[in-house]
């Protein structure tokens, strides 16, 4: 059953989303700051985010912070990171039981509310930027994030490979920066980097509750009505151009296992359709990548596609021993031709739209996956519920999986191979 979503734009560049379920039990805030990724700016960003979800002007520390929303029934305040192509999401959540089920008719929502507010608009700074013993806190914690991405070989290598697979393109930055950057900010800069995204980065706000609430919107639109604001809008889908030649690039690293990323771009705007193309391909358990590159040819450990489509690119993740690279290259080239030359049954095509359409059978399950479905949505332009999303992929033709398949090109492939004799320690071998 649909929802009930009203979208309001509520100041320059700021939009608030209204969500009611009546079966829900929490209330859940989300504000998504969306701004251009940058090199420079992507870890002063990343700090501010982790900054002003420890304290506020009032709560001046991360224990206070926690004592209240213990005090709160347990309710939680966070923030996170994350990039989408060539942007940079900035999210703060603010979540609590429903006033309906607190004692004595305790207004636990406005309390967190107004906890809230002050985070975003009353920070813990003084003349010299945010609090530095929150700062250096928060700074450890960014590094330790970071440098902690090596110990994830399979992410790790994902995360390099884009340095070549969208050279010169915003996206070829990591989410929270270097470790070089993050040593050398300081709370001033970090406090300047918050103030400019409050005033330019397009702002998406969700609030999701069993009931209508027109207050928590007049509350934002008055907040952010007081800033002067200069919007710049990102753009959410740039398409990465192939190259004129295949690029072959590669490292050495410490672990067991070598790992081969494989970058196939198209310019094709069928969105539906490539995203079959890419589950079919390698998105499933019965994907022609899961069935015989990784099953009946026992070339690697995984394998698996994914269509990245802000950037129009597909994906192929794989780990393989160093020995076995090149036939595993060659036969995910096989396996991509026969798409591109319809080789394949109705069965499989059924079999992948539904496994698709099954996946979001639970978006409507709890607050959180209903923000991230729509602002999915936003970020691909069309504002879809999850049942219109279904009829378009179901109404998905084999001839328009050829035709998407055949737009694929391979633009780069990259190796992260396991150093001679490393004894490293190796995360699971299964998808």
């Amino acid at each position: 059953m649909s929802l009930n979503i009203k979208r309001e734009v509520i100041a320059d560049g700021v939009a608030f989303s209204e969500i009611v379920d009546k079966k829900i039990k929490t209330s859940v805030l989300k504000i998504k700051f969306i701004t251009e990724l940058s090199e420079k700016d992507a870890p002063l960003n990343s700090m501010a985010a982790m900054l002003i979800g420890s304290s506020n002007s009032r709560i001046r520390s991360y224990s206070e912070m926690s004592d209240k929303l213990n005090a709160l029934y347990g309710s939680s305040l966070y923030t996170d990171t994350s990039k989408s192509g060539d942007c940079q999401f900035i999210s703060f959540t603010a979540d609590c039981i429903d006033n309906r089920f607190a004692l004595e008719s305790e207004d636990i929502l406005g309390q967190l509310l107004d906890i809230a507010h002050d985070c975003i608009f009353s920070p813990n700074v003084n003349e010299n930027g945010f609090d530095s013993t929150e700062f250096e806190l928060k700074r450890r914690e960014l590094i330790e994030s970071i440098q902690a991405e090596i110990n994830n070989k399979r992410g790790y290598a994902l995360l390099n490979s884009q340095k070549h697979i969208f050279k010169d393109e915003p996206c070829s930055y990591p989410q929270y920066g270097t470790v070089e950057n993050a040593q050398k900010i300081t709370p001033q800069e970090v406090y300047d980097a918050f103030r400019r995204l409050i005033k330019t980065a397009v702002t998406e706000i969700y609030f999701v509750s069993a009931s209508e609430n027109p207050s928590v919107k007049e509350r934002f639109r008055k907040a952010f009505s007081a800033v002067e604001r200069c919007p710049q809008t990102p753009k959410l889908r740039t398409v990465s151009p192939l190259k004129h030649e295949i690029c072959y690039a590669s490292d050495t690293v410490e672990m067991k296992q070598s790992k081969v990323i494989m970058a196939f771009k198209t310019s094709s705007e069928d969105r539906n359709a490539c995203t079959v193309v890419s589950r079919m391909f390698g998105g499933t358990t019965f994907s022609r990548l899961f069935t015989n590159v990784r099953e009946k040819m026992s070339l690697c450990y995984y394998c698996s596609a994914g269509y990245i489509y802000s950037k129009g690119t597909m994906l192929v993740d794989s780990g393989v021993e160093k020995e076995n690279t090149e036939k595993l290259t060659a036969e995910i080239i096989n396996q991509l031709n026969a798409l591109k030359n319809g080789d394949f049954t109705d069965e499989e095509l059924l079999d992948t739209k539904l496994y698709m359409i099954n996946s979001v059978k639970s978006v409507n399950d709890s607050p959180n996956q209903i923000i991230n479905w729509y602002f999915s949505s936003y970020c691909t332009g069309e504002m879809l519920s999850p049942e219109e999303y279904t009829e378009r992929i179901m109404a998905v033709t084999r001839e328009e999986v050829t035709e998407a398949a055949k737009s694929f090109e391979p633009d780069t492939v990259y190796v992260m191979e396991a150093a001679e004799g490393s004894q490293a320690e190796e995360e699971d071998f299964d998808e």
